[in-house]
């Protein structure tokens, strides 16, 4: 009953006006599961490479979390929920396409887009277990994901009506392991007038389904992000010359570097951006905070060189604190920074 309660508030915005949101994103939805965990810990118990990301069972988080004999923080979690979140608390009106499943994951995951203004475009699905990520975080502040979450047992319910008006939409490359869906999305994105943005997500997902990738990049996406092994994955390059060849694909290719900041690629030419000085914590959320404040950037106008700052400047703010949240102190620092930076004006050429 509560699940059917969130499911028509949510749609209320949705069935009364086409013109509430111009951001949709589309992603999994899922919980993260914060575990401090130390290197040996990794050895032990995780397969594959640290840093990198692997889907899983339940069972595995569980036992995981368990193992770990650490508490465990919960937060709100996704890529490309993550990117839309950070886009709402800058003060795009947004929505999130997305299944949950009729638990108390699902539960804390709706409300978490309620608590940023977000419109859930969500489905319910009885039986199905929203998806959950454990994250561990090793002491020099990189996160090894075991992420555990399954395609749903049918498409998403998308629909053109939802589209109205939007002018962007952002996906992250997970929703390839939901057989069609984001072919669909971003078919009807483009169909709407709306522009795209992909994130790759990971290295893993960019070698399963790089065909696939390979055919939709240069039929839909205005602006792709990546970052240093999913740009060698996807190309066999180096974030220089990877970004030069993702650029020649998608109008705008933008390659995440970390603490060496990002790499734009644009009409032939390419931007390098210089990171802000960051205490290392915790890299989660890091990619997809970037996105947010790049995104914001092109949907405002803003020249390449202040969406990437901009971009940056969250990064790096993000990997301060453990988790994908910014208290609201930091964002306090971030709507400071977008006042007084002098790049962070509109710019039509762009």
């Amino acid at each position: 009953m509560i699940f059917q309660f969130i499911f028509f508030l949510l749609f209320i915005p949705v069935l009364f006006s086409d013109t509430t949101y111009r951001v949709v994103g589309m992603g999994t939805a899922c919980v993260d599961f914060l575990v401090p965990v130390n290197e040996e810990f990794l050895i032990q118990h995780v397969p594959g490479l640290k840093g990198s990301c692997h889907v899983c069972t339940t069972e595995f988080v569980d036992h995981l979390i368990e193992a770990s004999q650490r508490p465990s923080k919960k937060a709100p979690g996704g890529s490309a929920a993550n990117t839309i979140r950070g886009l709402a608390k800058l003060g795009e009106r947004c929505a999130f396409y997305t299944h949950i499943g009729a638990d108390s994951v699902g539960e804390f995951f709706a409300k978490s887009l309620q608590d940023c203004g977000i419109v859930g475009l969500l489905k319910v699905i009885p039986g199905y277990s929203t998806g959950r990520i454990v994250c561990m975080i090793t002491p020099d502040g990189q996160r090894t994901l075991q992420a555990a979450f399954s395609p749903p047992p049918d498409a998403f319910f998308l629909h053109s009506d939802h589209l109205k008006n939007v002018q962007w939409m952002h996906f992250e490359s997970y929703q390839f392991l939901c057989e069609d869906t984001i072919e669909k999305g971003m078919d009807l994105a483009k169909k709407a007038g709306a522009k795209i943005s992909l994130d790759l997500s990971s290295y893993n997902i960019v070698l399963q389904f790089k065909d696939r990738l390979s055919h939709l990049i240069p039929l839909y996406v205005d602006v792709l992000f990546a970052n240093e092994d999913e740009t060698m994955a996807f190309t066999g390059l180096s974030p220089e010359e990877g970004c030069l060849k993702l650029q020649e694909i998608c109008p705008i290719a933008v390659v995440k570097i970390g603490e060496k900041g990002c790499l734009i690629g644009h009409e032939g030419k390419i931007l390098a951006l210089p990171a802000f000085p960051a205490q290392l914590v915790d890299t989660t959320g890091a990619g997809d905070l970037f996105a947010s404040g790049f995104l914001y950037g092109i949907l405002n106008g803003f020249p390449l060189e202040a969406c990437g700052r901009l971009g940056n400047r969250l990064g790096g703010s993000i990997v301060e604190v453990v988790g994908a949240e910014l208290p609201e102190e930091r964002w306090a620092d971030i709507y400071k920074f977008l006042k007084e930076d002098t790049t962070c004006s509109p710019n039509k050429g762009v």
